[in-house]
């Protein structure tokens, strides 16, 4: 056994000094793609730098509150009375608030300045949304008041519209970047275009009715009073610029080499305007490239 061992490897050796020999003679060249090999990086995790831009859609949810609308006109119409000298109808409120929601589409761009992990950028959000409008809800206010030494039998109501068509927001974004993912804050500024409408009517009967000449017809006999007044002033404004802020935050996610989805909720809040006082709260997805 031990002599068929020390066979063997003699055997070895003389295989091993053979190769060694035929290798010297004959050399196979080595395959390569470039002179100096590096794994290939991953696309996603530095990525985020740069311009980019794309496509959004959302839906959008609005708060309107209209419940002080009417008051300058009211107050208008009865600057020069009694009744609003007194009892100031004007701070009656006939109109409520009301939510509604609507769908919407547009665009994004902006620019990311990566420090390390911390990204930092300034983005412009536009959005358009055909069916986002409210209408006031109305209750017909009817009251009997003493004023100026006479008692009026005073109704009261009113109208509000709004019609919000477009959303613009500049807004700061503050992200941390986590490979492929971009979770991220936003605060801006914002402008909205809407059509806006409002009305109030004020009508009633005084007792005693005023003296008139010629004298004011009475109506049936049973009727005890006349109809002395009866006001009505409306306002409406196409193309109407409401200003405001926003606040939100969102994700960005890398799919493939310079392409991300996004998925974000945006908070805006607005300028009364005639005493409308307007918020919105939107939800977006979108789909974007970055350069």
């Amino acid at each position: 056994m031990r002599c068929l061992l020390v066979a063997l490897g003699l055997l070895l050796n003389l295989a091993v000094s053979i190769g060694s020999a035929a290798a010297q003679g004959f050399e196979i060249p080595t395959l390569r793609g470039s002179d100096s090999f590096a794994p290939a990086p991953d696309f996603c995790c530095s990525r985020w730098g740069g311009f980019y831009f794309g496509g959004q859609l959302g839906t959008g949810f609005s708060s309107v509150d209209f419940r002080d609308s009417s008051q300058g006109l009211v107050a208008h119409m009865l600057r020069e009375t009694a009744l609003e000298n007194t009892v100031q109808p004007s701070t009656w409120s006939s109109l409520g608030k009301i939510e509604k929601t609507g769908s919407s589409y547009g665009a994004f761009g902006g620019y990311n300045s990566r420090w390390e992990s911390l990204i930092l950028g300034l983005e412009l959000n536009y959005s358009h949304s055909p069916d986002l409008h409210a209408t006031a809800p109305v209750s017909v206010l009817e009251r009997v008041t003493p004023a100026g030494g006479n008692i009026y039998d005073l109704t009261l109501t009113a109208n509000g519209f709004l019609n919000i068509k477009d959303l613009l927001t500049l807004r700061a974004r503050g992200g941390w970047e986590a490979g492929n993912f971009l979770p991220y804050v936003m605060l801006g500024v914002a402008a909205v275009r809407a059509d806006v409408l409002h009305s109030a009517t004020v009508f009633g009967f005084q007792n005693p009715p005023p003296v008139t000449s010629p004298p004011t017809p009475c109506g049936p006999p049973q009727t005890p009073t006349c109809l002395p007044f009866s006001f009505t002033e409306s306002e409406n404004r196409n193309g109407a610029f409401l200003w405001g802020w926003s606040i939100g935050s969102g994700i960005d996610v890398m799919v493939m080499p310079h392409v991300f989805l996004r998925a974000e909720a945006e908070f805006i809040g607005l300028s009364p305007w005639w005493n409308i006082r307007p918020t919105i709260t939107t939800g977006r997805v979108g789909l974007g490239y970055k350069f």
